[in-house]
């Protein structure tokens, strides 16, 4: 009897096609390649940022006085020419949690938080980019995009950067819901089954009615950018009754059209949830109307959009791009897209700071358009069973060379980072090369030698950086009070006002190019 008569026995031997599906398995190509790239030069550079002076002290003097008094301010607690004006804190939790990092690791422990926040977002935004393209190299181009639109605000800490977290966050929720959100007249319309024909995963029902509200919930205490998180909502639903709308042309299919239900409902969760504030309905108006406030009307990043600056060019240049992906993508041009943009570009023109938030719904819309236009190339793993064949382009292989390549690129971001080298034995950073230039120090350190026992560690340069600008070419300027003053400026942290003469000598020495009076 032969062996052959109870194959079972045999052991069974790995075919050619298994061995080359294991080689596929974990075999990457250029895509890959240039994304490890860009997000290892992204961690390098966040974590090479320096700590910008211009409202992070002030943020850090407010978490401080909060934690100490174990509730909010209802006036504002270092400017005595505010008391008795009634101020709402829209961003007392980041505050509070900047103290506290402050607190328990110094500056190095914000500078941290920044990059490890910020490059969190940006992994969240690609990741949305992705869900919504199912490309690697166009999430890539995408992502290159945003940070190039939003190039003058990424580079510094303040409360927003957890807005924009948030504001990741949803983004992937709803990127991946667009999966299941594609009207079709032939589905059916009861809750079960999509107007796409796919039933919807439990999991994707609870990130919509639990993940995006508890969001929001987090959103409207750290930040009080969560309203333009709230209008990005809303316009999904309004965008999904036109689109349903249009294309039935029946008020009935578009009330018993189940994700119009479901944004609907998903847009009120959300908004109860950020009514769990302190302040409640007034964070609303405040946040509303925080734009309109006389005091910004010199502060340059509230100022209309000026065409000839670096944000009027990438602003200009985003909507030609816009306009040519439009004309040659064939792919479906979504109504809420369209409306998120369009206000999104409203309120850029309006204000200049808001460019970031311009930047990512942009980003988000044109990237099935980029999908669609750039043409896709298939990637082939390497036969090496045929010799004969002249071998593939680097453009068209995936190998496990190159995953290998990937692999050492995402340790050496992580390894020479700032975060990473004190933990393999290195140095830490340099306080110089953490604290922006135009930090007021050295002033700050003369301040608290004429004003001993204080404790004013961060308040002092929470006064001096955090309302005003540096002490390097320009005076201390107050925004909120429109005159230069420094001695005046301290009353309010200090119960002994120091004698104008020694202030002027002190800051005489320390900014030479000015003369300090009161």
């Amino acid at each position: 009897m032969s062996v052959d008569s109870y194959p079972e026995t045999l052991e069974s031997q790995p075919s050619g096609s298994e061995q080359r599906s294991y080689r596929e398995k974990f075999s990457m190509g250029w895509p890959q390649l240039v994304t490890c790239l860009w997000f290892a030069l992204l961690f390098f550079y966040f974590g090479n940022v320096h700590i910008f002076y211009s409202d992070i002290w002030g943020h850090v003097s407010y978490g401080e006085w909060i934690v100490a008094h174990q509730s909010l301010p209802d006036y504002d607690p270092f400017l005595s020419l505010a008391e008795g004006v009634k101020s709402i804190d829209a961003a007392w939790l980041s505050q509070v949690f900047f103290a506290k990092v402050y607190e328990s690791f110094g500056v190095r422990g914000l500078s941290h938080i920044f990059a490890l926040t910020v490059f969190t977002t940006h992994v969240l935004f690609w990741l949305a980019f992705y869900l919504k393209s199912g490309r690697v190299g166009i999430s890539t181009l995408a992502s290159f995009l945003l940070v190039l639109i939003s190039s003058s605000r990424i580079a510094i800490i303040r409360p927003e950067i957890f807005g924009t977290l948030c504001v990741a966050l949803t983004l992937v929720i709803m990127a991946w819901s667009e999966k299941y959100d594609i009207w079709d007249r032939r589905a059916r319309s009861d809750e079960s089954s999509q107007n796409s024909g796919k039933k919807t995963p439990l999991a994707l029902l609870l990130a919509l009615y639990l993940g995006i509200p508890l969001i929001f919930l987090a959103w409207a205490n750290l930040h009080g950018s969560f309203v333009v998180g709230l209008a990005i909502l809303g316009l999904q639903f309004l965008g999904r009754v036109l689109e349903v709308g249009w294309r039935t042309r029946s008020l009935v299919q578009v009330c018993s059209d189940p994700w119009v239900r479901r944004w609907l409902v998903v847009t009120e969760l959300s908004v109860c949830g950020a009514l769990l504030n302190p302040y409640h309905i007034d964070l609303f108006l405040n946040s509303l109307t925080f734009p309109r406030n006389p005091n910004l009307k010199d502060v340059l990043e509230w100022e209309p959009l000026e065409f000839r600056d670096a944000e009027g060019i990438w602003f200009c240049g985003s909507w030609v791009l816009m306009l040519g992906l439009y004309r040659h993508s064939r792919a479906t041009i979504r109504t809420a897209d369209v409306l998120r943009v369009g206000l999104l570009s409203l309120a850029v023109i309006v204000g200049v700071r808001m460019i970031g938030w311009f930047s990512v719904v942009f980003v988000y819309a044109m990237v099935p358009h980029l999908a669609n236009v750039i043409p896709r190339r298939e990637l082939l793993v390497p036969d090496l069973s045929e010799d004969s064949k002249e071998p593939l382009p680097f453009w068209s292989r995936k190998t496990p060379v190159i995953t290998a390549v990937c692999v050492l690129i995402i340790w050496f971001g992580f390894a020479f980072s700032n975060i990473a080298t004190p933990l393999f034995g290195g140095k830490l950073r340099p306080l110089d090369k953490v604290y922006s230039q135009g930090t007021p120090r050295k002033l700050t350190e003369f301040l608290k030698s004429i004003l001993p026992g204080t404790g004013l560690e961060s308040s002092v340069v929470g006064r001096l950086a955090g309302l005003g600008r540096s002490c390097g070419n320009e005076c201390i300027h107050d925004y909120k009070c429109g005159t230069s003053h420094t001695a005046s400026g301290l009353e309010g942290l200090s119960g002994n006002r120091p004698s104008q003469s020694r202030l002027a000598d002190g800051c005489g020495e320390i900014c030479s190019d000015h003369v300090y009076r009161t």
